[in-house]
């Protein structure tokens, strides 16, 4: 067979390999693309085989401290440095994490437990929502240990309480109520619309002589069901669910009492209600009068349950009561007079709590008993003889506010437009020329002169002479002969004697001579009952609602009524009867605007202030929020939310997604 020559050729004349050199020439090339491959191959089986061995010996994935210990001995020295920066780095941010976590996440909350003491002035007598309305002590309880079906927030609005719904038919006359689900007596029985029903008859009934039957008087209520109830007016009346805030009573255990009884019974001293508090104990002192009186939480209340109990320590006056204070016998008092604040020996230790009262303290004028005010401009120009600002600063200290008219300036009905009477001597002068109230003056020679016509014979010229002796030396009014003289009283009481004096002096100045007294608080209530004076300054407790009948209607005139002015005006009459009826809150608003014009406008009374009330509590109770009160009661308001204790809650944060 002929041998097949070799295609290769050399290049640049080198000789062509042999064929040994062409075996080994092909042993390279199959080595170039095959070798590697079976080396990778042993490679994986290597590193398989070398991760069984160890996993043979150490089952876990993670290195134990113990194998940790060792790892410098595989690393450099910057691979080290790295390490442990890596690890200061994740301490820090866990302790960073720790702290943010701590202070947004960990919040103070507060926690039930501790008793709070207050201080009241006077004594329970009936702890009774029939009878408490008459004694501040009594309210003060029967708010915390008896429910209603409505009551008074944090800023003296109205919100619900065993009610959980209401309806209002078109006419105004019908309410219709829905109770609430859940709510127990402290007794553990149920509350049911029966209790209410039972309550409100037995304040119209007369045999109970409850205080508050004057209110519902011509309204009839009637059972709908087993959760709701019907109150049935004989006329639309736009305020009426202010009076739905009387407490109710169990009418399973006052049924068993009397009603001639009641008043005697033994429930009203250790009553039974709904409330967030109910009786735990009391102490009498050697007369049978209770000292002390105290409140536990009642856990099974509907609403919101308090964090403390309570106790009340009565005294007979503010002096006693303070000294309890200032001896840390009591951690608060229900009321501090402006005259008695420098008395607290740690003031700094003390919230005082300035809470707005609806209440206006006026000069009442009397067209009837002296008929010098019976002229409009004579009263315009008393009013602006009054500094009421430096009043208000220098004797009352600042807690009082300027009132302008017959409605407070934070009422919906408030009109500020209406005409208002600025400390202004020069116009309060000018009017009285204006109606020829002149100057006349009494010099020291008059006065000489009038002591020795003491005893003339002559009965014109002694009856001038005592007149004059009576006016004293000074410039004062004078009109046709007679002198412009006011006798103004006020109720006994340290303020209210700087306050006349006050003025009288303001009175003086522009020629008006005054005659002041002070009244006990009986003699005040017959001297109104009467109207028994010429000027008047005392203080009126308005109410929630800015509805002004009671003060200002003529029917509410004599002994009986509450309009001491005895102002009568009929364009007023009519305004306050349609605003009282109007179902709107809108077109009440527009009749009271027009009523406060003409009010401010006549000056049957001059408006003084309203009053500031003080509240003072040690500053270890928490979460007093209370701002606006109706009645002294209305303070304790938002007690569920007062605490003594605090602890922590975690809070983790909300997934917004």
């Amino acid at each position: 067979m002929a041998k097949k020559e070799s295609s290769y050729k050399p290049k640049n004349g080198t000789t062509a390999p042999s064929e040994e050199d062409n075996f080994f020439v092909r042993l390279k090339r199959l080595y170039r693309f095959s070798g590697p491959k079976r080396i990778q191959v042993n490679s994986v089986k290597q590193t398989e085989f070398d991760k069984k061995l160890v996993y043979s010996l150490a089952k876990g994935r993670i290195p134990n401290w113990r194998q940790l210990k060792y790892i410098k001995k595989y690393l450099n020295k910057t691979e080290t440095w790295l390490l442990r920066l890596s690890f200061a780095v994740i301490v820090l941010s866990l302790f960073s994490s720790g702290i943010y976590f701590y202070f947004h996440n960990l919040q103070v909350v507060p926690v039930p437990g501790g008793q709070y003491t207050e201080a009241l002035i006077g004594s329970p007598k009936y702890i009774n929502p029939l009878y408490a309305s008459v004694n501040d002590v009594d309210s003060d309880m029967a708010s915390l240990i008896f429910s209603s079906l409505f009551k008074r927030g944090e800023n003296g609005e109205l919100v619900n309480d065993l009610a959980a719904d209401y309806s209002v038919s078109e006419d105004g006359k019908e309410y219709v109520v829905t109770i609430i689900d859940g709510a127990l007596w402290h007794d553990d029985t149920a509350v049911t619309v029966d209790d209410i029903i039972f309550t409100f008859n037995a304040i119209k009934d007369n045999q109970y002589k409850s205080t508050l039957r004057n209110s519902i008087v011509g309204v009839d209520i009637e059972r709908i069901d087993d959760r709701q109830i019907k109150f049935i007016l004989s006329d639309p009346y736009a305020a009426f669910l202010e009076i739905l805030t009387f407490g109710i009573i169990p009418a399973d255990l006052w049924a068993q009492v009397p009603a001639e009884s009641a008043p005697l019974a033994q429930l009203n001293i250790k009553p039974i209600g709904s409330g967030p508090y109910m009786f735990k104990q009391l102490a009498k002192d050697a007369s049978g009068n209770v000292r002390e009186y105290e409140l536990e939480v009642n856990d099974n209340y509907y609403g919101t349950k308090p964090y403390i109990d309570l106790k009340f320590i009565f005294f007979p006056n503010y002096e006693e009561s303070i000294a309890a204070l200032n001896k840390n016998t009591v951690a608060g008092i229900s009321y501090l007079s402006h005259e008695y604040k420098d008395e607290l020996q740690t003031p700094k230790t003390y919230n005082f709590h300035r809470l707005f009262l609806p209440q206006l303290t006026m000069i009442f004028l009397n067209q009837q008993s002296n008929p010098a005010l019976q002229d409009k401009s004579v009263r315009q120009a008393l009013a602006y003889a009054i500094n009421r600002q430096k009043i208000v600063n220098e004797i009352l200290g600042g807690d009082a506010y300027l009132a302008d008219g017959p409605i407070l300036s934070n009422s919906f009905a408030y009109n500020p437009d209406i005409k208002k009477y600025g400390f202004d001597k020069a116009q309060a002068e000018s009017l009285l020329l204006s109606v020829d109230w002149k100057i006349a003056s009494i010099t020291p020679e008059a006065i000489s002169r009038a002591e020795e016509e003491l005893n003339s014979e002559d009965e014109k010229a002694r009856a001038g002479a005592e007149q004059t002796l009576f006016m004293g030396e000074g410039n004062w009014r004078q009109k046709n002969g007679n002198y412009l003289i006011l006798d103004l009283k006020t109720v006994e009481r340290r303020e209210n004697d700087e306050i006349i004096e006050a003025i009288k002096n303001d009175w003086e100045a522009v020629g008006v001579r005054v005659n002041i007294g002070t009244l006990s608080l009986a003699q005040a209530q017959e001297t109104i009952k009467k109207r028994d004076f010429s000027a008047l300054y005392y203080g009126q407790s308005l109410g929630a609602d800015p509805d002004p009948y009671a003060f200002w209607h003529s029917t509410q005139t004599g002994e009986s009524g509450f309009n001491i002015a005895n102002f009568a005006n009929k364009d007023v009459d009519q305004l306050l009867e349609d605003a009282r009826f109007a179902a709107e809150e809108a077109a009440r608003q527009e009749k009271y605007k027009e009523f406060q014009n003409i009010i401010t406008e006549e000056v049957p009374v001059i408006f003084m202030h309203s009053p500031v009330y003080t509240y003072v509590q040690s500053k270890e109770v928490k979460g007093f929020a209370v701002t606006n009160i109706v009645f002294p009661k209305d303070r304790l308001a938002n007690i569920s939310g007062w605490y003594l204790k605090t602890g922590k809650k975690l809070i983790w944060p909300k997934d917004d997604n």
